[in-house]
């Protein structure tokens, strides 16, 4: 067996809300399927996908109990890893949107800079974007890590 990808299902309880949140931030859409759409479906799904990597978010599915998707998350348990060019380009773009951030910008030393955005669900994505001086004079990136005993 070959694992030629991994992709993500996010039952969410806004759809619309949702919807606007992953194209504000760059998300690109590649399908989808509603009542009112080509695809005919009893509920409302978008798929996004890059780098081979699909997210999927829906308001229902066939397979899982209405109540599902009025549960709120309530842990940090689980959360995306969103590697981009450019965690600047990131911050602009959440700040244009009116997106706040959940942990501002990170110098990790193996060599990243992350910043933590939440979903209107809560779900955390961590936006991960390569290190260079430069970027994090730029952002401000906090180096706490160095300052560990």
């Amino acid at each position: 067996m070959i694992i030629k990808n991994i992709g993500t299902h996010l039952k969410v309880t806004d759809f619309n809300k949702s919807l606007r949140f992953y194209e504000a931030l760059g998300f690109k859409k590649v399908f989808e399927y509603g009542r009112d759409k080509k695809v005919k479906e009893d509920y409302n799904g978008t798929v996004f996908e890059h780098g081979g990597c699909k997210l999927e978010i829906a308001d229902g599915h066939r397979a899982v109990k209405p109540e599902v998707f009025k549960q709120p998350i309530t842990s940090s348990k689980v959360s995306l890893m969103v590697n981009i060019d450019s965690i600047s380009e990131l911050i602009k773009t959440a700040k244009d949107a009116g997106i706040k951030l959940a942990v501002g910008p990170r110098h990790y030393y193996w060599g990243t800079i992350e910043v933590v955005i939440k979903d209107p669900d809560g779900l955390i994505l961590v936006f991960i974007g390569p290190y260079s001086e430069k970027e994090a004079e730029k952002v401000g990136a906090d180096e706490t890590w160095a300052k560990l005993p």
